[in-house]
C-alpha cells in the first residue's frame, strides 16, 4: 500500500508541474501579444508636470502701500484692485509736468509774437531802404544842376548803410526765432511735444499707482503690506489663472523618435489617482533638450565624459471639460501615456500649438494713453490764448 502511495505522489508533482508550465507559457504568450500589439506602440513617463500662466503684477510707479485688497487662494477678475498706495509723489510729479507744458506753451505764443514783430519789423526796414534808395537816385540826377548839395547825397548813403547794417540784425534775430517756431505750431512743436511727452509719461505713472489684476485668476506669492515702500519693477504679486492649463512631459531621447505632434495622450494625476483621467494630445516638442535650456548647460569636452540620456519635453494639451470637472494646479505631477500606433503622422516641425486670446491679453491699460493725451490738450488750449 505504501507502495502505491509513492507511485502516486510523483505522478501528481509532474502534473502540477506541467500546469504551471502551461500557465507561465500562456502569460508569457500574452504578455508577447500584448506588448506587440499594445505596449510596443506606447511611451510611458512620469516625469511630467502641469504648467500654466503664472502672471506677475508689479509696481510701475514708486510709492508706499496704503491698503492690501486681497489675499491669497482668493479669486479675482481682470482689472480687480488688489492695493492701492499713497501717491503723493506721482500726483506732485504730474502736477509739475502740467505746469511745465503750460509754461513752454506760453513761452512758444511769445516766441512766435517775436517772429511776427521781427518780419514787421524787416518788412519796414526794407521800405525804409528803398525809400532812400530812390531819394539817392533824385539826389544824383538834380546834382547835375546844382540844386542837392554833396552832403546830402553823402548823409543818404550814411543812412543807407546803417540801415542795411540794421536788417542783418533784424535777419539773424528772426533766424534764431524761427529756429525755435519755425513751421510749426502750438501742437506739434518739438519743444511742445517733448513737454506732452512728459504729462503722459506722469499721468501713466499716477494712474498706475494702484495695483490691479491684469488678468482673471486666483491670487498667490503676496508680498505687498502696508507701509511697504514699492519701486518700479518690483513683483508683489501672481495671478494664476487654471483654465488654460497644459502638461509639460519630458521624454526620453531614445523614445523620442515615433513621437509627433496630434499623438493622443493618457494622462492621470497622483492629485486624484487613476480614477481621473484627462485625454490630451501633443501640441508640440519644445525645440530643444532640456539641458540646453539649463542655466550652466554641460560641457562635454572638458574632463571625464560621462553619457546621459536626455529628456525632450513634450507640450500637451489638457481638455478644458475636464479641467473644469477636476482642476488641477500648476506644478502638480502628471503620468502621461502616450500612444504613437497613430497613422498619417505630421512632421515634428508643424506643431498644433496655437495661442489663445484668453490670459494673453489685458484691456486695463487699453484707456490711460488716451486720457493722458486728452489731459494734455486740455493744457494746451488753456495756455493758447
Amino acid at each position: 500500500m505504501a507502495e502505491a502511495e509513492g507511485q502516486v505522489r510523483p505522478s501528481r508533482s509532474r502534473s502540477n508541474f506541467a500546469i504551471f508550465a502551461v500557465v507561465l507559457l500562456l502569460l508569457a504568450a500574452g504578455w508577447g501579444i500584448w506588448w506587440m500589439l499594445v505596449g510596443s506602440q506606447r511611451i510611458r513617463t512620469n516625469d511630467a508636470y502641469v504648467q500654466g500662466n503664472i502672471v506677475p503684477v508689479q509696481a510701475q510707479t514708486e510709492a508706499t502701500v496704503r491698503r492690501v485688497y486681497v489675499e491669497d487662494t482668493e479669486y479675482v477678475h481682470a482689472g480687480a484692485l488688489l492695493a492701492s498706495v499713497q501717491g503723493d509723489r506721482s500726483y506732485l510729479a504730474l502736477k509739475a509736468s502740467e505746469a511745465a507744458l503750460g509754461r513752454t506753451v506760453r513761452e512758444l505764443r511769445r516766441e512766435f509774437a517775436e517772429v511776427r514783430r521781427l518780419q514787421h519789423s524787416l518788412d519796414a526796414q526794407r521800405a525804409e531802404y528803398a525809400k532812400l534808395g530812390e531819394n539817392l537816385s533824385r539826389y544824383r540826377k538834380a546834382q547835375a544842376g546844382g540844386a542837392v548839395a554833396t552832403i546830402r547825397i553823402t548823409d543818404t548813403q550814411a543812412d543807407m548803410r546803417v540801415l542795411q547794417a540794421q536788417m542783418g540784425a533784424t535777419r539773424a534775430k528772426l533766424a534764431a526765432a524761427l529756429a525755435l517756431v519755425g513751421n510749426t505750431n502750438l501742437n506739434d512743436n518739438p519743444l511742445v511735444r517733448a513737454a506732452v511727452t512728459r504729462v503722459e509719461s506722469a499721468y501713466l505713472s499716477w494712474a498706475r499707482r494702484d495695483l490691479r489684476a491684469p488678468v482673471s485668476g486666483y491670487v498667490a506669492q503676496r508680498h505687498a503690506y502696508p507701509g511697504l515702500r514699492i519701486h518700479p519693477g518690483q513683483q508683489l504679486f501672481s495671478i494664476v489663472p487654471l483654465h488654460g492649463l497644459w502638461v509639460v512631459a519630458n521624454v526620453k531621447e531614445t523614445e523620442m523618435a515615433q513621437v509627433r505632434p496630434g499623438d493622443t495622450v493618457r494622462l492621470t494625476s497622483y492629485y486624484y489617482g487613476d480614477s481621473v483621467v484627462y485625454r490630451g494630445v501633443v501640441e508640440g516638442l519644445v525645440p530643444g533638450a532640456g539641458s540646453a535650456f539649463s542655466i550652466l548647460p554641460p560641457e562635454n569636452a572638458t574632463g571625464n565624459y560621462i553619457h546621459i540620456v536626455e529628456r525632450v519635453p513634450l507640450r500637451i494639451s489638457l481638455p478644458a471639460k475636464a479641467l473644469a470637472k477636476h482642476p488641477l494646479r500648476p506644478g502638480l505631477s502628471m503620468v502621461a501615456r502616450i500612444d504613437i500606433a497613430g497613422k498619417g503622422k505630421r512632421s515634428v516641425l508643424a506643431p498644433l500649438t496655437k495661442t489663445p486670446v484668453e490670459g494673453y491679453e489685458t484691456g486695463i491699460y487699453r484707456r490711460e494713453l488716451q486720457r493722458a493725451r486728452q489731459l494734455a490738450q486740455r493744457i494746451i488750449a488753456q495756455n493758447a490764448g
